[in-house]
């Protein structure tokens, strides 16, 4: 039996953080045969409507097939990510961004782990390349199309993306707000405030969604004592971890080990 494939996208090339050090200037006054979607990770110059303007990184651009288009750096060192690809008129219409349009991204750091996925699957000749290269670009599309209901960035929003993805780096660590806040210079509040206006959640949400996922992990594929997890998830009390970890998964933590035991 073979599935039928339908084709929705033809990726043409991918470019993954790529670091330029001398000034460009990409003009295309009546822009490319392909669409082209654009996210840099440094700030830079681009053309929305009739003016050029400054973006801050982690804004995307998506110029369909035919759409005029400018961007240039900013600063001596330039980073971007880029996809050329064909799409099926039919899904873009409905998986719509604007074109042409800035895009602040809410959650950048998944975004480009979905580029990358991208490029490394376009360079194999895989037989479901097609599927999987579909499925990507897919919720790559939905993933942008989430953050374009957004029309303008957060003050510190660079600031609070490194602070969440460190807390899901380093759930070891005592997160606290008034510790968080004196690192971003800011009141215990204001921080709040922010965090939850960027990521519809508290910071303690994302606190506890790391330490689980974690715990999960080493519970599955560590023989580690529970106590002894518990502290390398940040957990000063054992009892402690075993309630949240209940709370949250449904199970205790020897519950699920047994359920996800790998080690005999």
């Amino acid at each position: 039996y073979k599935r039928e494939e339908i084709i929705m996208f033809y990726v043409k090339y991918v470019v993954v953080d790529c670091t330029v050090t001398e000034y460009f200037e990409c003009n295309e006054k009546n822009g490319i045969t392909n669409d082209f979607l654009l996210i840099p990770a440094t700030s830079f110059n681009c053309k929305a409507g009739e003016n050029i303007q400054t973006f801050p990184p982690y804004t995307a651009f998506f110029f369909p097939k035919g759409t005029p288009f400018y961007y240039s750096p900013c600063k001596e060192s330039y980073r971007d990510y880029f996809i050329h690809f064909i799409s099926d008129d039919n899904f873009l219409t409905e998986y719509m961004i604007p074109p042409a349009q800035p895009i602040y991204l809410q959650d950048p750091v998944r975004i480009y782990n979905l580029i990358d996925m991208i490029a490394y699957e376009n360079i194999l000749n895989s037989q479901n390349k097609n599927e999987i290269l579909n499925n990507l670009m897919k919720t790559l599309f939905i993933k942008i199309s989430e953050s374009s209901t957004y029309n303008t960035i957060l003050p510190h929003y660079d600031e609070l993306l490194k602070l969440r993805h460190n807390i899901f780096n380093h759930p070891e660590r005592k997160w606290t707000l008034e510790s968080i806040s004196k690192s971003l210079h800011m009141s215990p509040g204001y921080v709040h405030s922010l965090y939850k206006k960027a990521f519809k959640k508290n910071y303690m949400q994302d606190v506890i969604e790391s330490r689980i996922q974690h715990s999960r992990h080493l519970l599955a594929y560590s023989n580690q004592p529970v106590n002894a997890i518990a502290t390398a998830c940040g957990y000063s009390n054992t009892e402690h971890f075993c309630r949240q970890f209940k709370e949250t998964t449904g199970m205790s933590p020897l519950q699920y080990r047994k359920s996800k035991r790998l080690f005999n």
